[in-house]
């Protein structure tokens, strides 16, 4: 019995140890930013990686260990193709929040951890098309319920995983183990994705999985119809929340590359130019500038249209190493585009119009005008649009 009883509490003193190493390596690594202390390592800041698997959990941990004056929040597009240190922030300490495939319902719910917190001067929202007239998901495969940015979660099994998990201590020693290497992480310490590649052969990459995803979108876009209210909601209650704290708001309607836009027009949609999203975007901006004049004002810049920028001609296809000039899909725009979408926020420029309630009508004209001036100088362009969205539908395009 004696022998069972000091087996008993060796065993116990062993877990008890374990939890107290594993704290302190994780409070003071801090690999995901959400368990900010006094010891917390400085040094390894750099190495400190945004991990796909933990990607809320790394972006929210940003907000929770640092001191922001402005944040950009959106999608993919957002962590790869806008730089938080752009001239536009003007000396401003900037985070970049944007999620992997986050739409809208996710930046809310990172915006209200954000805003909660911090007291910016500039918040930028990046909406994509399509987000305001699709519901939200049903499902989230993310690790959304296991970040802090859930409000459903269980708090104290939370802060549990972060203090002494497992899954954290895994990422505490790959952050040592990337600083004893010398081999910073993929983001910086401002959550900007340093380093997306073009990936090989781009031509066939946009073929299958960016035009089946554009058709999935195209689909959904046009079952659907009108505007999502709960996401109109949410965009009221962002602009509400920047106006309480006097913080100037940019929403951004991100570009698309031209083939991506007018796989929206060969499949039928009813509103292929998203006139519907970009009325429903000035309006409330429009509405909001009325209510209070004197506040900084909400700004709608669209830049989803046929503009040079957006629109380079497919790679050759007997070149599989070649890709589009400043694309590195249908989808992303590489961080030369993204600096000039931000060059409009202090600039005069020809990318991207800004949006009042007034100009819809000729900018729809006009996004339609550019697309069909692109299928006309590429048709052979066109023709291969066509042929992949023909792959993914029950009966060929006619």
């Amino acid at each position: 019995m004696r022998a069972l009883k000091r087996y008993q509490t060796f065993f116990l003193l062993l877990i008890l140890g374990m939890a107290v190493g594993g704290f302190a390596l994780n409070t003071t690594v801090n690999p995901w930013r959400v368990t900010p202390t006094p010891w917390t390592s400085e040094k390894l800041e750099p190495y400190r990686a945004i991990e796909i698997s933990w990607n809320r959990t790394s972006k929210a941990g940003l907000v929770r260990s640092g001191t922001w004056d402005a944040a950009m929040f959106g999608s993919s597009r957002v962590d790869i193709g806008l730089d938080p240190q752009h001239p536009a922030f003007d000396g401003m300490r900037c985070a970049n929040l944007g999620l992997n495939a986050g739409l809208l319902v996710e930046n809310h719910a990172m915006f209200r951890y954000f805003i909660e917190r911090q007291t910016p001067r500039l918040v930028i929202l990046a909406i994509d098309a399509g987000d305001l007239s699709t519901p939200p998901p049903r499902v989230n495969n993310t690790d959304f319920p296991l970040s802090p940015l859930d409000p459903a979660g269980n708090p104290l099994e939370r802060e549990l995983r972060y203090h002494v998990g497992i899954s954290t201590m895994a990422a505490s020693l790959a952050t040592v183990g990337r600083s004893l290497k010398d081999q910073p992480a993929e983001h910086s310490p401002q959550g900007f994705r340093l380093d997306a590649s073009f990936p090989p052969n781009q031509r066939l990459l946009i073929s299958s999985l960016y035009l089946s995803t554009t058709y999935r979108m195209a689909m959904a876009h046009t079952a659907h119809g009108g505007l999502s209210k709960e996401k109109i909601a949410l965009v009221e209650d962002i602009i509400a929340a920047c106006r309480e704290k006097n913080t100037r708001l940019v929403i951004f309607f991100t570009p698309n590359h031209a083939l991506f836009q007018l796989a929206y027009r060969e499949l039928g949609d009813p509103d292929p130019y998203f006139a519907k999203d970009r009325r429903a975007l000035a309006e409330l901006a429009a509405t909001a500038n009325a209510a209070a004049p004197d506040a900084p004002p909400v700004e709608i810049w669209d830049f989803l249209d046929g503009h040079p920028l957006n629109a380079p001609p497919l790679p050759p296809a007997d070149d599989p190493g070649s890709h589009l000039d400043g694309w590195i899909d249908l989808f992303h725009a590489t961080p030369d585009i993204g600096r000039r979408m931000l060059d409009r926020l202090h600039g005069p420029g020809s990318y991207g119009e800004r949006l009042t309630p007034e100009t819809i009508d000729a900018r729809v004209e006009q996004v339609r005008t550019q697309l069909e001036a692109y299928a006309n100088r590429h048709p052979d362009d066109l023709t291969f649009l066509k042929k992949s969205l023909a792959k993914f539908q029950s009966a060929p395009l006619k």
